[in-house]
């Protein structure tokens, strides 16, 4: 048996095949296939994420149970997200948490004793989440729906129970009032 020095061998059929074959000249071909499937998957989870986003800023979602009250001095709550208080005659909710009445106290407990706790976690949980300076307050707003009819009794209990939980800022739901109308009244 003579000895023979090795050729060029293709790792396995399509690669020799694409090296030798006439049309091509060697090259690859430039045509690609695409998979439109995970494409569209992708962008259908993009849109919708960018819908949550778009939704979470600054947009406060009105129970229909609650008549917010009007006010001259009313400034949009421009990317302002917080922790939502709703409060009617009814019912007090925190996050769309019902209260239980043995959380509520009783009426001469000035702050709720419940609603400390509850604002208490959640501040213990950002601060762990985004960490805080030691040195500043506590920089959660805290968004307070109250109905018109609420007493102002339970509205200066909540103010009272996030003051308790270490929050300071503390913003009002309110709809503008048209200032035309505002002055006729007035007159």
């Amino acid at each position: 048996m003579s000895v023979v020095a090795p050729g060029r061998r293709a790792a396995f059929p399509p690669i020799g095949r694409l090296r030798v074959s006439s049309l091509s000249g060697g090259k690859k071909s430039g045509f690609v296939s695409l998979n439109l499937t995970p494409m569209v998957d992708m962008f259908t989870i993009l849109v919708v994420f960018l819908i949550q986003l778009f939704k979470a800023s600054g947009e406060v979602e009105l129970s229909s149970r609650i008549t917010v009250p009007r006010s001259l001095a009313s400034q949009p709550l421009e990317g302002e997200t917080g922790t939502v208080v709703q409060v009617s005659t009814e019912l007090m909710l925190l996050d769309s948490q019902p209260f239980t009445t043995e959380e509520m106290g009783s009426e001469l407990d000035i702050p709720i004793p419940g609603m400390v706790t509850r604002l208490t976690v959640i501040r213990e949980q950002n601060e762990k989440i985004f960490g805080r300076d030691p040195t500043k307050p506590y920089d959660g707003v805290l968004i307070i729906q109250a109905d018109v009819k609420t007493d102002f009794r339970t509205v200066r209990r909540i103010i009272a129970s996030a003051n308790g939980a270490g929050w300071a800022k503390m913003k009002f739901v309110t709809q503008p009032m048209a200032k035309a109308g505002a002055e006729a009244a007035a007159e």
